[in-house]
């Protein structure tokens, strides 16, 4: 099957959208969260609550094969689509799961993914470099974090709340938003850090050495 790019979703773009039936038009409630088969890939199932701010209990669970249609609003055929037998428990959420090289170099954690709507194939995950912990990730509005994308096909094996990437799957890693820690020159990817030590130095550069604006460092 051909994927489109309506198909494909960011877990942030469905979580919070209505899930409504076609035959009656009952809400059924939001979704709250994604649930992943990670030996897989694949998303499976949503879970669902009567709104935003209702936590405590267990979230209905419906799989992603029951909707119809991805629009403002989720539409599924009835209210059958809710499902008692789901067992959870055996898929990961992926959020703040720690992405490790096979190194051990700490990537971030994962904030967020890609995903075909259509058959639940994991495109990409979103990975937050981690910033420094007394420091949250939102400040007025603003991410305090820079968010990466790095492909499906980058992770060799997952555990629980961990997932191992290849050796050098940093440098694949694509840029999704710059966050206030590192416009402000504060926060730096893990691994960048090495480099940093040769800025902490004050080095006085020869004038003749110095670059005129406008060049760049490296390219």
């Amino acid at each position: 099957h051909i994927m489109t790019s309506e198909q494909i979703r960011q877990r942030s773009d469905i979580l919070g959208t209505q899930v409504i039936t076609r035959d009656t038009g009952k809400r059924l409630g939001i979704v709250s969260q994604i649930w992943v088969d990670i030996d897989r890939r694949e998303v499976v199932a949503l879970g669902l609550r009567e709104n935003i701010l209702s936590i405590g209990s267990m979230p209905q669970v419906m799989l992603l094969s029951r909707i119809r249609q991805i629009g403002d609003v989720i539409l599924v055929d009835d209210d059958s689509v809710l499902e008692d037998d789901v067992d959870v428990e055996a898929y990961s959420p992926l959020i703040n799961s720690e992405v490790i090289t096979e190194t051990g170099e700490l990537l971030g954690k994962v904030r967020g993914f890609k995903f075909d709507t259509e058959d639940g194939k994991v495109i990409a995950l979103i990975i937050a470099s981690i910033g420094l912990p007394q420091i949250p990730d939102r400040i007025g509005g603003f991410e305090t974090i820079s968010t990466y994308e790095l492909p499906i096909e980058e992770i060799v094996s997952s555990g629980p709340n961990r997932l191992i990437v290849f050796e050098g799957s940093e440098e694949r890693l694509v840029q999704l938003t710059v966050g206030v820690m590192e416009r402000l020159g504060l926060g730096r990817a893990p691994w960048e850090r090495e480099e940093d030590e040769e800025y902490m130095r004050p080095t006085t550069i020869r004038p003749e050495n110095q670059l005129g604006p406008g060049v760049p460092l490296r390219t």
